[in-house]
């Protein structure tokens, strides 16, 4: 595994528009870009207005907060809908969202939550605890296929409804309009992590409905901007949400997502001036170029991603389910070389969680790269001439 240091982007200064590409400059990687583009005002004090746009090289499959988990999609998602709680960008640490207040009780099974009046749907309908309620309980629902349902496995009733023989999580309960209760049938200390995650975000049942499996292409949210158009293969457009219920945000009135943009091409348009955000980031082959070109010494946006790069392998599947196997291939890979090749943009990595995230263990080492030791464990394991 790798774990992303560095995220390269690069944008263009358009003038009068200087301010808010300034703002937007002050994210740190795309999915926190996206998210900051309502977020606290820059020392340049950036006045409201304004469009940008920022290319893509892929399309969106979904932008379904229950079921998009792509890494385009993620920060799109994120300020179309709201959770209860939510990261601060960049970092680890969680903040409310949608959940004014909360308290959890002494033995950490029951959470109880204060939800923020007045927060509306982009529909205009008012978000309530039974909105919350109804999408914890579609995100358990086995149709949605949410890929990030068994990360909330400890709220009560989830086997059963994930089996289908429950309407929904017999632990959620909307106690009045303002007020949702959550009971887990064990402690789970990373349970408001979760909460801040897109798979727990609020939807309004009757536009899931309207849409059925087309909702992933008909978003509708909370969040600070509502999409108001998209063109497959071509563009997607949000527009300021005028109802988010964070006074002033966004100060961006448009964002334009521009998708299939070859990375290269898509910064010539950006040297052109075309476009505002690279979202893909600065090609490899022309990163040493763009980096030491004293013109970009402002354009260039640097800072740690909370994001973990990896293989997997399946161990149901010979001959990786052989520990040793897994091991060697561990050690047969040179992480470091990779991290050349792309720039020294990342770190290696030696578990799953980067270390902002909780769980995360400082002191331990992972596998060495050690070709000479794989190949000992492959002899051992049977494969003394690899294996195809």
């Amino acid at each position: 595994m790798f774990r992303a240091k560095k995220r390269q982007s690069w944008r263009y200064d358009k003038g009068e528009d200087a301010s808010m590409n300034r703002l937007f400059a002050a994210a740190i990687g795309v999915a926190a870009t996206v998210g900051m583009m309502f977020g606290p005002a820059s020392a340049d004090a950036p006045k409201p207005g304004g469009s940008i746009v920022v290319t893509f090289q892929s399309d969106m499959a979904t932008l379904d907060p229950m079921v998009g988990y792509d890494w385009s999609n993620w920060g799109l998602i994120k300020v179309l809908f709201d959770q209860l709680m939510d990261y601060v960008p960049g970092t680890g640490e969680l903040t409310t969202d949608l959940a004014e207040s909360f308290e959890v009780s002494p033995d950490g099974l029951v959470y109880t939550f204060k939800l923020r009046q007045g927060v509306k749907f982009h529909n205009g309908r008012e978000m309530a605890a039974a909105d919350m309620k109804y999408s914890l309980d579609r995100m358990a629902n086995p149709a949605t296929q949410c890929p990030g349902a068994s990360y909330y496995d400890a709220i009560v009733g989830f086997a059963d409804a994930m089996a289908g023989t429950a309407p929904g999580l017999a632990g959620v309960t909307a106690v009045d309009d303002y007020t949702l209760k959550i009971e887990l049938s064990r402690p789970d200390a990373a349970f408001l992590h979760k909460l801040a995650l897109n798979f727990t975000s609020a939807v309004p049942q009757e536009e899931v409905e309207k849409y059925g499996p087309d909702f992933g292409h008909n978003p509708v949210g909370t969040g600070a901007f509502k999409m108001t158009e998209w063109i497959p293969g071509q563009r997607i457009v949000f527009e300021r949400n005028p109802d988010y219920y964070i006074a002033g945000r966004p100060l961006l009135d448009q964002v334009v997502f521009e998708v299939g943009q070859d990375p290269s091409v898509a910064m010539l348009r950006l040297e052109r001036g075309e476009v505002d955000y690279v979202a893909d980031g600065v090609p490899p082959a022309r990163f040493v170029e763009v980096r030491d070109n004293p013109d970009n010494k402002d354009k260039l946006i640097e800072g740690p991603q909370m994001q973990t790069g990896y293989v997997t392998l399946n161990t149901r599947v010979a001959p990786f389910d052989d520990v040793r196997v897994r091991k060697a291939v561990n050690m047969a890979i040179d992480k470091d070389r990779i991290i050349k090749l792309i720039n020294g943009r990342a770190e290696p990595a030696n578990q799953p969680l980067p270390p902002a995230m909780p769980g995360h263990d400082n002191d331990y080492a992972g596998y060495p790269y050690d070709p000479d030791g794989a190949k000992a464990l492959l002899a051992e394991a049977g494969y003394p001439d690899g294996f195809d």
